[in-house]
């Protein structure tokens, strides 16, 4: 009697092919990916995807695949609630703030249409306009270790700034060059004018320069968030700070020589107003 020929080796037998050909698409595409390739996670921060193909013959480099990607592919990657969870646990964005860039648009309205001080109008009303733009999209980092600047679209959330890289804020060739970013062991020193009333902030740091590479910025975010976040990840500064609990515009006073000589003259009711004033007069509540 005769047999049936045999197939070949690696043809689908007859009986399985109906079975094989109703199986949803999705479920074959996933046997062939499993059989062949394993995924690797990788931190955040690397911005690489590595796959490891499981057929790949031993102490060759073609089984391993490595791209880096730019802030698309992070933003991709953060999709996973894991990956965001663990990310925002180890970093604090310090939030915009426009109280200082509101203030000072406010002064060039007045200044212009009212008091008829065009150069001043312009000085302020340019000023203002500037600081608004840079609270709007400057953002800084805090880690456990460092502290970076990186720049977002004016408008987005502060979580988009945990997704972003350093590179995102260029180098900066104002202050030294190099990219934006210090680890807190490089911190010599830094000041904060004035706790209780922030304006500008500033650090002193060895990682630019052995020599020291000072640092300033004005305060077009969060100051209270910010000095928190100085006073506990930054080295002690040479001047003692006061604690968040002692923030009020007597301390702003107190911190220059100026403000120590203006309480001399005031009386007793005005040295109580200042320490029951915290932060800005009526602007406090403002975004």
């Amino acid at each position: 009697p005769s047999h049936p020929p045999t197939p070949a080796h690696g043809t689908m037998p007859a009986l399985l092919a109906p079975q094989f050909a109703r199986a949803p698409v999705s479920l074959r595409a996933a046997k062939r990916v499993t059989a062949n390739r394993v995924a690797v996670a990788v931190p955040l921060r690397s911005r690489n995807i590595v796959t490891f193909n499981a057929k790949a013959t031993p102490g060759s480099t073609d089984g391993v695949g490595s791209s880096v990607r730019g802030a698309s592919t992070a933003l991709q990657a953060t999709r996973n609630p894991i990956v965001v969870a663990a990310s925002s646990a180890m970093q604090v964005v310090i939030p915009g703030d426009y109280r200082i860039g509101g203030v000072l648009l406010g002064v060039a309205a007045f200044l212009g249409p009212v008091c008829h001080l065009w150069t001043q109008f312009g000085v302020h009303g340019f000023l203002g306009a500037f600081l608004t733009l840079q609270a709007s999209r400057v953002r800084f980092r805090f880690s456990d270790t460092d502290l970076d600047v990186v720049i977002v679209d004016p408008g987005a959330s502060d979580a988009v700034a945990l997704e972003v890289g350093t590179e995102s804020s260029g180098d900066n060739k104002l202050q030294g060059g190099g990219a934006n970013k210090w680890s807190f062991e490089s911190v010599v020193n830094w000041e904060f004018w004035f706790p209780g009333f922030p304006l500008l902030v500033y650090y002193k740091e060895t990682q630019t320069k052995p020599e020291g590479q000072p640092h300033f910025f004005p305060v077009i975010m969060d100051g209270k968030k910010l000095y928190a976040e100085m006073l506990q990840k930054m080295p002690e500064s040479v001047n003692k700070k006061p604690t968040l609990d002692e923030w009020n515009l007597d301390t702003a006073f107190e911190a220059t020589k100026l403000g120590r000589s203006l309480k001399e003259k005031m009386s007793a009711e005005q040295l109580t107003q200042l320490k029951e004033t915290t932060g800005f007069p009526g602007l406090d509540n403002l975004v």
